[in-house]
């Protein structure tokens, strides 16, 4: 079985080096595709879809930003499952001052010079409590193109999703303080997991993944 990770906001593949998986999938890393100012998630997803090989069984997992965009990669392509992690799936998910934040259209004032400093309020709110995950930190935001960061935002402030994917799953942390755990997530808790709780607590993040991971439906030949 294929798993396409999709990493966060200027993430990529080093935050999820420190999961540990069932030799029987095959890890994919998906790259991030330049960006055009006024392009939508459809057509950037489009774009990424050419990444997954769709001839074998696969599942998505997406982190952070990277989950609303395996679930969009969903609405086109047929997962044997669809993961997402420290995400959320439907508006109703987000924090209100985010989305009063979004209808006021706050977020356009904040440059992408501020948002990629590193700070101590950055390490606080994204959970990065030692030198090691602060480090890691630090050399995603110095790497981060300033221009995907922009648009990414954008359209996180104005997707507004109503479906969800069949076969989900959804892992969230209980001290999330980027985007805090709700009663109406469907999802399942990590106890004292913080934003970036997929490097910070990979074991048990790990754990419920070996646990969920869908296998391909019987039904299916191994290529088309």
């Amino acid at each position: 079985m294929n798993l396409y990770f999709i990493s966060g906001l200027g993430a990529d593949k080093r935050i999820f080096r420190k999961l540990i998986l069932p030799e029987s999938y095959t890890i994919h890393h998906m790259d991030w595709a330049p960006v055009t100012k006024t392009e939508s998630i459809e057509s950037y997803c489009e774009k990424l879809s050419l990444q997954i090989d769709q001839s074998l069984p696969f599942i998505l997992v997406g982190l952070s930003f990277g989950g609303l965009i395996a679930i969009e990669l969903s609405r086109k392509l047929k997962p044997v499952q669809t993961i997402i992690i420290s995400s959320f799936c439907f508006k109703k998910e987000v924090p209100a001052y985010y989305i009063l934040m979004g209808k006021l259209r706050i977020h356009r004032l904040i440059t992408s010079k501020f948002l990629l400093r590193p700070a101590g309020l950055m390490f606080r709110i994204m959970g990065a409590k030692n030198a090691d995950e602060k480090n890691l930190l630090l050399n995603i935001l110095k790497e981060t193109d300033p221009h995907f960061l922009k648009w990414a935002i954008n359209q996180l402030f104005s997707w507004d999703n109503t479906w969800q994917p069949e076969n989900f799953l959804h892992i969230h942390g209980t001290a999330d303080k980027l985007l805090p755990m709700k009663a109406n997530m469907n999802a399942i808790a990590v106890e004292g997991g913080e934003h970036l709780m997929v490097y910070s607590q990979a074991e048990w993040v790990s754990r419920i993944l070996i646990n969920n991971l869908k296998s391909a439906p019987l039904n299916l030949p191994n290529k088309i």
